[in-house]
């Protein structure tokens, strides 16, 4: 029902505003190739905010529920811009802010996947995940590899960055996202690092490769 409320609230704001502003729909397949409304399994809502420098889009699965919203600074080709906020079942599940094109931060909320608890005994057939050489290791290539931002030189902001994310079955980093932040520019930072770790040793439960959750907190002094 609140789901409703929200949809029938923007198709009155639309309606209201389509004599202003230029409103087009496009509907998509599964693969996001342009169809016809018949078959379509998506369908986009395009509104020109300021002609030839902005749109806002927003995406909706067939059953009327949000998939994505956003704002391009070109169509042909599509130039994202600003803010993308991505749903599933009326719920946020990834914000990735673009800056003519370039991902600059992002942001996943919610559960990142079914990853299993490991068990409490360590040994040859339950262990956690291994970066190679250990966390001494680990927190070497963090400060070799982090590149502070030249904007906040002077600001210096301080505090804690938590970044969580998974290490799957063949130990590569997946899911990366921000629990715990102290500046965009700054989880953006240790967020690219971070994906870009080398393949860690992966986990495993009774003798089962397994994805696993891991959490690295960045100290900012």
């Amino acid at each position: 029902m609140k789901l409703q409320f929200k949809l029938l609230t923007l198709s009155l704001f639309l309606a209201g505003s389509a004599s202003a502003q230029k409103l087009d729909t496009t509907y998509f397949d599964l693969e996001w190739k342009p169809v016809a409304k018949a078959t379509g399994s998506y369908y986009r809502i395009t509104k020109t905010v300021e002609e030839n420098k902005l749109y806002a889009i927003t995406d909706y699965y067939n059953s009327g529920e949000i998939q994505m919203t956003g704002t391009l600074a070109a169509l042909n080709p599509e130039i994202k811009h600003g803010i993308f906020t991505w749903y599933k079942d009326g719920e946020k599940t990834q914000e990735f802010t673009f800056d003519l094109g370039k991902i600059k931060y992002k942001k996943f909320f919610g559960k990142v996947g079914m990853v299993p608890n490991l068990a409490s005994t360590i040994d040859e057939r339950n262990h956690p995940p291994e970066y190679p050489g250990g966390m001494k290791k680990l927190y070497a290539y963090i400060g070799k590899h982090f590149n502070y931002p030249n904007e906040l030189i002077n600001i210096r902001p301080k505090g804690r960055i938590v970044i969580n994310f998974v290490i799957d079955k063949a130990g590569s980093i997946t899911e990366a996202f921000v629990q715990e932040s102290v500046h965009p520019l700054l989880d953006a930072e240790a967020i690219k690092v971070i994906e870009h770790m080398p393949k860690w040793k992966p986990g495993q439960q009774d003798g089962e490769v397994v994805r696993v959750m891991y959490s690295i907190p960045i100290t900012m002094n």
